[in-house]
């Protein structure tokens, strides 16, 4: 038996199967990964009361379809404030939007505090935040 045929003989086995060890690594890779969790806190409309949730720990708000709260109307800007997990509590930031963000009615210059049941405005659109672990304490806005 020469070189090439010993070669070829052995691609028969050989290459089946490390395809077969890519797909069963592959299978083993997906099944570790983890579900997502639940969201930690909710932005509720405060017209039509629908839900946006917060699931992650910096949440993009504004028109474009790259923030994780995409809201399309005309008083939002396109990347208009960030909504924020810090040391435990929550966050907003305006991000020099042109309709302003504010918390109960006063106006967001830099990181400010956000608490369960505070209402929050983006523009002239008003949404009340909902954190999940004060609602679990018992804390009712």
């Amino acid at each position: 038996m020469n070189l090439t045929t010993f070669l070829l003989y052995l691609n028969r086995f050989a290459l089946p199967l490390t395809g077969l060890v890519i797909v069963l690594v592959c299978v083993l890779w997906l099944l570790r990964l983890k579900k997502q969790a639940p969201p930690e806190a909710w932005l509720i409309n405060a017209i039509n009361h629908d839900r946006l949730p917060l699931a992650r720990f910096e949440n993009s708000v504004g028109r474009s379809k790259h923030c994780d709260i995409m809201l399309n109307y005309p008083s939002v800007s396109r990347y208009h404030a960030v909504i924020a997990r810090r040391r435990g509590s929550w966050v907003v930031i305006d991000t020099g939007s042109r309709g302003g963000t504010a918390i109960n009615g006063q106006p967001v210059e830099a990181d400010t505090p956000l608490a369960h049941g505070q209402s929050v405005a983006f523009g002239s659109f008003e949404f009340i935040f909902y954190d999940v672990e004060e609602e679990a304490k018992g804390v009712i806005y």
